[in-house]
């Protein structure tokens, strides 16, 4: 939450700070309790947005090659679009609330919480309010499904092959998820921060097109990844503890569908079918 926090701040800042330079700034004027602005809002993105990108990844890769991997985008993008529209309401005022603190006092909007911001963006600016930068959120759910969701069944099959690693360690699932979090950072950074830029936008700031390219270019090509620290520390750990937690609790309370405990796959035969499709020789 903290970074989340910080990488949406450090989007805003007119003056060029580290991530560290932010958080030591922040807690200073408005103490470590600050570092949470937003976290009812996020909270219910998080259970809403991110469990139903997940739920619908897994359920779309049962109809198609999961060894394919056009087919894993494919699925990962309709995935995230449909989730983001879920999730763009309580990302805009999960965004709003994170910079309020930076913004101007003529630009503040001193959400006390996540309803309290529906329920004033509704009154003050109309139900379509609500899903104001729509479309970046969109794009943006799609690459982070692409890039966490896909990249991580990629990487796991890749793995699998050229490191004869176990196919339920906790070492793979580390190794692939890192590997997921790390290029999922760079895909979805630049859409960030347009997205974030469409949220807190009014009509005297950065209510053009041109503006908003501008602002965002204001430290040069390093404005395409401003906050890119911020974003690696929160992507990386939660996207490793998020798979790893998952493959856990795969394996532990799974549950075998019907025609599995009809025809039951052992584990010497499930090696077996990998080295096939990965063209290993068998043993």
């Amino acid at each position: 939450m903290p970074f989340d926090l910080l990488e949406s701040q450090m989007m805003i800042l007119k003056k060029d700070r580290t991530t560290l330079q932010t958080a030591f700034r922040l807690i200073k004027r408005h103490g470590y309790l600050s570092l949470y602005d937003g976290y009812s809002a996020q909270m219910l993105r998080q259970l809403t947005y991110t469990t139903v990108r997940f739920h619908l990844y897994d359920i779309g890769k049962q109809y198609v090659d999961e060894f394919n991997f056009l087919h894993k985008i494919f699925v990962a993008t309709v995935s995230g679009m449909l989730a983001g529209i879920i999730g763009i309401p309580s990302e805009m005022i999960n965004t709003r609330m994170q910079v309020d603190r930076e913004m101007g006092p003529q630009h503040r909007r001193n959400y006390k919480h996540v309803f309290d911001g529906f329920r004033r963006v509704v009154r003050e600016e109309g139900f379509r309010a609500l899903y104001t930068g729509g479309l970046f959120a969109c794009s943006r759910a799609a690459l982070i499904t692409i890039g966490q969701n896909a990249m991580y069944d990629q990487s796991k099959i890749l793995f699998l092959r050229y490191l004869k690693v176990e196919e339920n360690s906790k070492w793979l699932h580390t190794i692939s998820s890192l590997a997921a979090g790390l290029i999922c950072v760079p895909l979805v950074q630049p859409l960030e921060i347009l997205k974030t830029m469409q949220m807190v936008s009014t009509s005297t700031f950065l209510s053009t097109r041109s503006e908003k390219t501008t602002y965002m270019m204001r430290f040069g090509l390093r404005g395409l990844f401003r906050g890119f620290t911020a974003t690696v520390c929160r992507m990386v750990p939660s996207t490793i503890i998020m798979f790893v937690a998952y493959e856990q609790l795969r394996l532990q309370f799974g549950y075998y569908k019907e025609t599995d405990l009809q025809n039951p796959i052992n584990k010497t035969t499930k090696i077996v079918y990998y080295k096939t499709v990965f063209g290993w020789h068998a043993d």
